[in-house]
């Protein structure tokens, strides 16, 4: 081992300067205790005062100034040589993208797409205990609705109030709602965070590849989740008149199907996974259980690091040991 590999706490090396300070006082109150002594007895001073030596007391402050060096020392943090240690990190990052699209009203899953995925969501918070969670309502634009929390239970209650409404610009544009979910990730990499997207897969934008690649790129894997059927379904939706179906332009009532070819184009290009909902009772559990929280656990789990070994212990046994000596050498004058 080199000098150079040494590391100290740098606020502390300014206090190293009371070591010399103190020996300089010591031997200044030493010579002066010396001259007064030796102007009050005279010539016979050596012989009244052959306890206190010079060289004994040189001695003496040296040691005492050594102590409080090594002491100074212990509290600088010196640091050399590397260890391994296994470090205990923290549980999943789960961002949930949930589509609030018109298309997400669709009845083709009961009671409606939006309700179905709305549920999953729950029903996640009550399984995800000391994992994070986070909320990304998105249409054609996306809106970070629930930033990463512990609070599962407070995110579980706004679930009901992310709908059709949450979000001003309507259509589905998922490269929005990854963008986002990737911003508000800040900077986790790795498998610890996912992405989940629950949709019907309409990305009327047709940028979500693009936006997958880089979640791929910061290592943040994306799963998706389809809602709906393949079949296709109308939207039903209320207006002043009562309930009725969404019509497009021409009048036509409007078909919304699910669309797993990009989903699983997403998901894959991510190496995440791609769950349709009609197919699983608990698709997002499923999901949780299966590749999010192995997933997670395994790389969070024992994360074994080379990391510089904290050495104050040796500098303050020193300064004990020399404090012990220099206490052992005080005089034992009888009262």
């Amino acid at each position: 081992m080199s000098w150079r590999e040494i590391v100290i706490w740098p606020e502390a090396l300014p206090f190293l300067l009371l070591a010399p300070v103190v020996w300089v006082a010591s031997r200044a109150i030493d010579a002066r205790r010396e001259r007064r002594l030796r102007a009050i007895t005279g010539p016979h001073a050596d012989r009244l005062t052959s306890d206190f030596e010079p060289r004994r007391r040189r001695l003496r402050a040296w040691v005492a100034s050594s102590a409080l060096l090594f002491a100074l020392l212990a509290l600088a943090q010196p640091m050399w040589g590397r260890v391994t240690r296994s470090v205990l990190a923290s549980g999943a990052d789960i961002l949930v993208c949930l589509d609030v699209s018109r298309s997400m009203l669709a009845a083709d899953v009961l009671p409606n797409r939006l309700e179905r995925a709305r549920s999953e969501i729950q029903a996640l918070c009550e399984r995800a205990r000391g994992d994070r969670v986070g909320l990304v309502a998105f249409a054609g634009e996306a809106r970070l609705d629930v930033p990463l929390t512990h609070d599962l239970d407070a995110l579980s209650q706004l679930v009901p109030e992310c709908g059709v409404r949450s979000v001003r610009r309507g259509g589905t544009d998922l490269a929005s709602a990854l963008t986002t979910a990737l911003e508000s990730l800040e900077h986790r990499e790795g498998d610890a965070a996912s992405i989940v997207l629950i949709t019907d897969g309409e990305d009327l934008e047709a940028k979500a590849l693009r936006a997958a690649s880089a979640c791929a790129e910061r290592g943040i894997v994306v799963h998706c989740i389809g809602m709906g059927s393949t079949r296709g379904s109308k939207i039903a939706i209320t207006t002043a008149e009562g309930p009725t179906f969404l019509k497009d332009r021409q009048g036509r009532d409007v078909v919304t199907t699910m669309d797993p070819t990009s989903l699983r184009a997403i998901a894959t290009a991510t190496g995440g996974d791609f769950v349709d909902g009609n197919r699983r009772a608990q698709p997002l559990l499923d999901l949780y259980e299966r590749r999010i929280l192995p997933q997670a656990r395994e790389a969070t789990a024992i994360d074994a690091r080379k990391q510089r070994e904290n050495r104050f212990q040796w500098p303050l046994l020193c300064a004990v040991l020399l404090w012990l000596f220099e206490f052992g050498m005080r005089d034992r004058r009888p009262r």
